[in-house]
């Protein structure tokens, strides 16, 4: 069974670094797509229950939902891509949209969170590689 983990282990963690790549790098390319601003305003935030972890903790996904006005439009209730524990319903939150799309939406800082994805998935890719060349050092 070892043998099976110490194999198996590296495996899924350089797959899922190179996939957390990808999309980082992915979403570093679109951002320009989102050419304009605007505030919004969290009008909701639904909370829903996982399951509980390996600790017995309860798990949780959140969905945030904002409303904005673009060029007098305006959007109700539209899913936000992110969450923080500070956020609440009432504040405000800055947004970068698809001037052709305005309901096409991006938190205001996509390079920022497309640079920790990448740091991130190499970090995954980097352990799993390690942990491979160890495997076979051992052997």
């Amino acid at each position: 069974m070892r043998k099976i983990f110490n194999i198996v282990f590296p495996i899924v963690f350089v797959v899922a670094g190179i996939f957390v790549v990808i999309l980082g790098i992915g979403k570093l390319r679109n951002k320009d797509t989102f050419d304009a601003s605007t505030t919004a305003v969290i009008s909701g935030i639904e909370r829903e229950w996982k399951g509980t972890d390996s600790d017995g903790f309860d798990e949780y996904d959140y969905t945030v939902y904002i409303n904005y006005e673009v060029d007098g439009k305006k959007y109700e209730n539209v899913e936000y891509p992110g969450y923080n524990s500070s956020m609440k319903t009432g504040d405000e939150l800055e947004i970068k949209y698809e001037s052709a799309n305005p309901e096409n939406i991006s938190e205001a800082n996509i390079t920022g969170s497309a640079t920790i994805m990448i740091v991130m998935g190499a970090v995954f890719a980097l352990v799993g590689i390690v942990s491979s060349l160890r495997a076979l050092i051992r052997r």
